[in-house]
């Protein structure tokens, strides 16, 4: 369904934007001239004296100096538009009815500027539209209603520098952490998870409504965030592809999933954290502490007997409090990482008929230790290990007590430059699934780049991967960035 009341909303605060052409835009965030997070955190003791000698009072920050105004007029390029568009096509080889699971085209675009030295802005938005629904009779009229058309704000937010505090307020990404294929400590971003987790983090993370504010006082980070209206993952319609709710049942009985309604109460469903970072002989560390209503859906079960019996599903979103903490450190070719996450009150799915409402509370630790290895010229390995531990493990939880996996990425440029050979496998230890994704990306020509792929499931139906065994698919994608 498309959101039109956000797309409305881009379109405002484009034309807002445009007030703004004369003066300085900031440096596009999503080009190798923007300072990385890592750049950011470790800035200088000068630095930020310096920074901070040019704040006055809070009204100084939308009053320019001469000097700033000097400097801004010296390197002022307008208000810059930026973003990518992508053409994807999928087909899924496997299952007694092979076809086509998306032909997707999607854009996110972005203006871009700043009202002086220390203000600046950026308004974004995402649409996405997926002819396939109009030849494949493959999916539900629901599905096709849910994924046919559909678009949201992205990143749109004020950027306020004041020394040593940065303050972003509006729809942004927050990443705590990032590792490969999976999310551990990246807790916040809600996602996109109608193609599971198959696309990049990038296409995945659908950005919050938050206030944040960050502080940097030599090799400490300090970082608060606070969101008054959450957005909650996509998780999808039943019926469609990666719809991740695995649903057999009673012969004569009917499936019914209610709508995924996001909790909007900004006095109960808010979102707050905290997270202090510091760097030390080379080791980055960071503690952080996150509550929030359940991004992710939990589904309460209800059974309603009758002339037509009906097992009805209802998305629940409770509150959790999560507590983690995220390191890493180089080691020549090496560098080595690890994200730890104690979540408190999660709702699991059981199968027990006798359950009231299919839903047991459980306290969870997530942990992953990998590393990176760039140990010949041209050649790149990542490797993960990683459990998660149900603390309060009910036997008729979907899951194992104590699940274990891993994970190896393997890429090369050694071909040449600009082609890059990939091969991602994702595999649990406690049972025979796995996940197998080999890619080549190939970057033919400025500001383009073509990928040619496949997506490779197996093990049981009721597991994470093996849910979706007759899914696997064969894709390309092609997208123009500016």
């Amino acid at each position: 369904m498309l959101r039109m009341q956000h797309i409305r909303a881009v379109i405002l605060l484009a034309a807002l934007g445009t007030t703004a052409q004369a003066q300085e835009s900031f440096d596009d965030l999503f080009e190798d001239s923007a300072p990385s997070e890592e750049e950011i955190g470790t800035k200088s003791d000068a630095d930020e004296d310096d920074a901070a000698a040019d704040v006055g009072s809070f009204d100084d920050l939308f009053v320019e100096t001469p000097a700033a105004a000097a400097a801004a007029a010296a390197s002022s390029s307008g208000v810059r538009f930026t973003g990518f568009v992508q053409n994807e096509l999928a087909y899924g080889y496997t299952g007694p009815d092979p076809h086509f699971q998306h032909f997707l085209t999607r854009a996110k675009l972005y203006l871009k500027g700043s009202f002086n030295s220390r203000v600046s802005w950026q308004v974004g938005g995402h649409i996405q539209y997926n002819p396939v629904f109009d030849f494949e009779t493959f999916y539900p009229d629901r599905v096709d209603r849910d994924q046919k058309l559909d678009g949201w704000v992205d990143e749109t937010f004020l950027d306020i520098s004041a020394g040593k505090w940065e303050f972003r307020l509006g729809r942004q990404h927050i990443i705590w952490g990032e590792m490969v294929g999976l999310f551990f400590a990246d807790v916040i971003s809600a996602l996109d998870l109608r193609q599971f987790i198959l696309p990049d983090f990038e296409i995945i993370r659908i950005p919050q409504w938050a206030l944040r504010a960050e502080y940097y006082e030599g090799d400490f980070h300090g970082e608060f965030v606070y969101i008054p209206y959450m957005t909650i993952d996509d998780q999808g319609e039943f019926g469609a592809e990666f719809f991740p709710f695995p649903v057999t049942p009673p012969p004569g009985v009917n499936v019914r999933f209610l709508d995924d309604k996001t909790p909007n109460d900004p006095i109960s469903d808010y979102g707050l954290g905290a997270r202090a970072s510091y760097l030390k002989n080379g080791w980055d560390m960071s503690l952080f502490y996150y509550t929030s209503p359940e991004k992710t859906a939990a589904y309460e079960r209800e059974l309603r007997l009758g002339t037509s019996p009906q097992l009805l599903f209802r998305p629940i979103h409770e509150r959790i409090h999560q507590v983690g903490s995220t390191v890493s450190k180089g080691f020549g070719s090496f560098v080595l990482k690890a994200e730890a996450i104690q979540t408190l009150d999660r709702l699991m799915t059981v199968t027990r008929p006798s359950s009231p409402d299919g839903l047991v509370e459980t306290d969870e630790l997530r942990y992953v230790v990998g590393a990176d290895w760039a140990g010949f010229d041209g050649y790149n390995a990542n490797f993960q290990f990683f459990q998660t531990w149900f603390q309060d493990h009910d036997r008729d939880m979907l899951f194992k007590e104590l699940e274990t996996g891993l994970s190896i990425l393997v890429r090369t440029t050694s071909w040449h430059p600009d082609i890059t050979p990939e091969v991602l496998w994702i595999r649990s230890l406690n049972r025979d699934e796995w996940l197998l994704q080999p890619k080549i990306s190939w970057d033919f020509a400025r500001n383009w780049r073509a990928v040619l792929g496949a997506d490779i499931f197996e093990g049981n139906p009721t597991n994470l991967f093996g849910r979706f065994d007759n899914s696997d698919r064969v894709y390309y994608e092609l997208r123009y960035s500016f």
